[in-house]
């Protein structure tokens, strides 16, 4: 079991400074891999025709986002790996792609937290494993990569 690609995705609406999202979406990396990570802003438009630009980024190298998700579990404050660790059945889909929130402008300020509202970097972590991913024991691997570090 390993984890194939990790996509990152942010919307910046009209009122938000673009460059501050897209900071806030690479602060998710670790920092010597943020060189090295495509941006993508795509223009769109929203229900009331205001512009919303879609900040998205995508790793695929296995080590490379590997390295992330453990990153990003040690990051995490004890109250926000233990929260995605009680509602990890509901995170994991049956394909094993682990659906994650950032909160936006704490990941902006270098911070990685779980949400209190509705201003979030949405994350995929897509696992793998040949010939089908097994949701049980890519449980399992999260479990063992997100338990809170006994202080």
């Amino acid at each position: 079991m390993f984890v194939g690609k990790i996509e990152a995705r942010a919307y910046s609406r009209s009122t938000e400074v673009e460059d501050r999202v897209i900071a806030a979406v690479l602060n998710l990396f670790p920092e010597d891999l943020r060189e090295e990570v495509p941006i993508v802003a795509t223009r769109t438009e929203g229900q009331s025709g205001d512009t919303i630009l879609v900040i998205a980024a995508v790793i695929e190298k296995r080590v490379a986002c590997e390295r992330m998700l453990k990153e990003l579990a040690r990051r995490l404050p004890t109250d926000s790996r233990q929260l995605i660790l009680d509602t990890l059945d509901q995170r994991l889909d049956e394909d094993c792609t682990l659906f994650l929130r950032i909160d936006k402008q704490a990941a902006y300020l270098g911070r990685i937290e779980t949400p209190s509202g509705p201003d979030v970097i949405s994350l995929r972590v897509h696992l793998r494993d040949y010939p089908k991913c097994n949701r049980d024991e890519a449980i399992q691997m999260l479990e063992e990569i997100l338990h809170p570090e006994v202080e």
